[in-house]
Formats: structure tokens, C-alpha cells, sequence
């Protein structure tokens, strides 16, 4: 809502009542005042500085008049909260928060990034134990379940007697499983013991060690990368409580531009004044709220 606060003060040098006197230069604020004039227009360039500010006056009333656009109203909320779930910092950059959604896709570049390093890490030090098995213990395959692999690096040889042959483990499970039952011990072995390209006898101690510390190498690789996961849900998280927070400022704002009462932006107070041959003056005072 706009209004003015208008003080005109004529003053005259003697004393004397301050409207135009006889045979004065200066005249009264007249109803021309309200006829359109353009910017080149004569009776534009006839008129006094406080004639001016009347009319400025004048014409931002009839302004007033005219309908307002409709104010921008802040993106939804619940649009910005999915975005942000699907790719932390989208919500805020929908909802023009761009700092705060650099720091989002940053972070989330970073969690993924460490996803991938340490994925590559971990086969990479697969692939290095499995040579040591296949130049060391003789295996002959290069896939196989995870399982195996432990197993051959438990196990000096996979067949034959003792404590270091994996043979001998198998058989004392099946003497537990069958123990009046030899047949049944038997096919136990025979079904679980590795041959062929499986089966493996390792040089030395020294390589099975070796093996063994790449091989768990490996595997601490893999469950870093299994970190990340929980970094990417913690992150969508923040990213979906920051993109409310954002929307709520925003909201707020909105909601104070449009109070009514409040004061409109670039109506500063005016104070004009003019004098007059005769020695009288005006003084012109006007504050748009």
C-alpha cells in the first residue's frame, strides 16, 4: 500500500500570506499538472522543480492502480527433497542455493571416486595372489569361488597326509560325519578334495605367506569400497534436511516481500524547494510508503 506525506511551507519575505501576489512569476500547483506530458513536451520544461516533484507524485498514485505481477514464488520443497535424494546438491541448486550444492556434488564425487579407487585396488591384489598361487603352488585355473582361495592358502598341499594337507582335514570331517561307514567316507573325500587344475603344492612357507598377506590386502580393499555406501546414504541425508532448510528461508523471504504495509523499494524521501522573484519560497516534502 502506497502513500505520501506531503509538507508544502510558502513562506514570504515580509511577512505577508505567501499565494501568488499580482504581477508574481510563480504560480500555484494547477490542474495541468495531471495532463500526460512527455519528456520533450514544453510545458514539461516550464514547470518548477516542485512542480515536478508533484506531479512525480501524482503519476506514481496512478501507478499504483495498475495490477502487480504476481510475486516468483519459491520452488516446491517436496520437488527440491527427491532431487536431493537422487543426487545430493540438486535440490539446492533447483532452488538456487548453488554454493551449498557445490559442497553436495563435491562430496559426492569424492565418495564415489573412493568407491572406485579401492574396487581397483582390490582386484588388482587379486589378481597378484592368484599369480603367486599359479607360479608357486602350481594351480591351474585363474577363477574360482573365494572360498577356494582361502582354502589354498591354509594348506600347504591339497592332497596327502598331515597337518598342512588339506586331504587329511577332509577326511577327518567325513570319519565325524560317517564313522561306520568307509564307502560314505569315501565319496565325503572324493566329492570336496580339489584335483585336476585345482589341486596345489606350495614351493615354501615363504610363498603361501606371501600369498596369504595379498590376499587379505585384497579383501581389506573391497570392504573399503563397501564404505561408500554409507557415505552415499549419509550424504543424501544432509543434502534432503539442507534442501528444507534452504526452502524455508526462501518461503520466509517470500512471505516478507509480499506483507502488506511493508515499504516499496526505491521511493526514497524527496525534499525539494524553489523560491520565487518576489522572495517567497516552497518547500516540497514527500515520503512514498
Amino acid at each position: 500500500m502506497r502513500g505520501a506525506i506531503v509538507l508544502l511551507l510558502l513562506a514570504a519575505q515580509s511577512g505577508e500570506a505567501t499565494a501568488a501576489a499580482p504581477g508574481s512569476s510563480r504560480e500555484p500547483i494547477r490542474e495541468p499538472l495531471r495532463e500526460p506530458l512527455g519528456a520533450s513536451s514544453p510545458a514539461l520544461a516550464s514547470l518548477s522543480p516542485l512542480e515536478l516533484a508533484a506531479r512525480g507524485e501524482f503519476l506514481a498514485q496512478q501507478e499504483e492502480t495498475a495490477p502487480e505481477t504476481a510475486p516468483k514464488k519459491a520452488p516446491g520443497g517436496k520437488k527440491a527433497l527427491l532431487l536431493s535424494l537422487l543426487l545430493p546438491g540438486l535440490g539446492e541448486f533447483t532452488l538456487g542455493a548453488k554454493g551449498r550444492a557445490t559442497g553436495f556434488f563435491v562430496a559426492e564425487g569424492l565418495i564415489w571416486t573412493h568407491y572406485a579407487w579401492f574396487q581397483v585396488a582390490g582386484s588388482k591384489r587379486r589378481d597378484n595372489y592368484i599369480e603367486q598361487a599359479q607360479a608357486h603352488a602350481g594351480v591351474g585355473v585363474s577363477e574360482a569361488s573365494d572360498d577356494y582361495w582361502k582354502t589354498v592358502g591354509q594348506y600347504m598341499t591339497s592332497q596327502g597326509t598331515g597337518p598342512d594337507a588339506y586331504e587329511e582335514t577332509l577326511r577327518r570331517e567325513a570319519r565325524d560325519t560317517y564313522p561306520d561307514d568307509p564307502a560314505a567316507q569315501d565319496a565325503f573325500v572324493a566329492e570336496r578334495l580339489p584335483s585336476g587344475d585345482e589341486a596345489w603344492s606350495w614351493s615354501s612357507t615363504d610363498a603361501r605367506d606371501s600369498y596369504k598377506d595379498t590376499r587379505e590386502s585384497s579383501r581389506r580393499a573391497y570392504d573399503k569400497s563397501k564404505y561408500s555406501f554409507a557415505a552415499a546414504i549419509v550424504n543424501r541425508i544432509l543434502s534432503a534436511i539442507d534442501t528444507q532448510i534452504v526452502h524455508n528461508k526462501l518461503s520466509r523471504a517470500e512471505a516478507q516481500s509480499t506483507r502488506p504495509g511493508d515499504s516499496i523499494p526505491g521511493r526514497p524521501l524527496l525534499l525539494l524547494a524553489d523560491t520565487a522573484p518576489d522572495g517567497s519560497g516552497r518547500l516540497y516534502l514527500t515520503r512514498s510508503f
